[in-house]
Parts: structure tokens; sequence; C-alpha cells
């Protein structure tokens, strides 16, 4: 049995997000839409290498990064790329921030607002994903 990846669980609720964020509105009509509109996301187009490397942008723009300013990441080998700029959590709940993730992989394209909270538990993420921010 293999390891789980610590940076596993902040894919996974990333994943999570995009895809509901994605069928939200008109598609939220038709169920079997919300499986379309989540094919179309860059993040499910990521190998293990652009996951790390996302993931390791997301956590260190969250942890040390200056709000407003951008943090890049970039697989040259799979042509995916992205950018999280880390801000302030607008409900000023400690210990959390917004981070606004924009990513690619090839012509694909997906952004949005992410509310994450520093994870105080001993195992896990250093972040929690609670959840997309709307505005």
């Amino acid at each position: 049995m293999r390891a789980i990846d610590k940076g596993r669980p902040l894919l996974l609720s990333l994943a999570i997000a995009v895809g509901i964020a994605a069928a939200a509105g008109p598609a939220a009509a038709l169920p079997w839409t919300n499986f379309n509109a989540m094919s179309q996301r860059p993040i499910t187009s990521f190998n293990k290498a652009d996951i790390d490397l996302m993931t390791k942008t997301v956590n260190n723009a969250l942890s040390n990064g200056q709000d407003g300013v951008k943090a890049s990441w970039s697989n040259p080998a799979t042509g995916s790329s992205g950018s999280i700029t880390p801000a302030a959590d607008p409900q000023n709940r400690p210990g959390c921030r917004l981070a606004q993730i924009d990513n690619h992989h090839r012509a694909l394209h997906g952004d949005g607002g992410y509310i994450f909270c520093k994870n105080t538990g001993k195992q896990g993420p250093p972040w929690k994903l609670l959840g997309h921010w709307p505005a």
C-alpha cells in the first residue's frame, strides 16, 4: 500500500471546489452536465508533477506570500501553469486567507477565489480548503 501524499487532500478539495463552482448556475438544472463542466477544467488534466508544483505554490503563497503578490508555477513538459494571489480573508477569520487561483493546461483555463484556513491539526496539508469565494 503506498503512502498518501500530504498535498493530495488539498488537490482533492480544490478539484471538488472547482467542479462545484463550474457546475453552479444553469448547469445545475441538468445534473449530467456537471461532468462536462468538470472535464473542461485544467486541474483534471494535470499530472502528478503539475499537482505537486501547484500544491507547493499554493501552500507557500498562503504561508509566506504578501497580500496581492502573485506566485506562479509552470511545467513546460506538460504545458500546465498557474498562479496564486493570496489576500486577507474577506470575513476576517483568524488563520484564514483568500487565494485567487488561475490555472492553465494548454488551451484550458480556469480561475476562481478560494478560502483556505490554516490546518491546526498534526496531520494533513498545512492549509485546508474551506470553499469557493463567490466574489
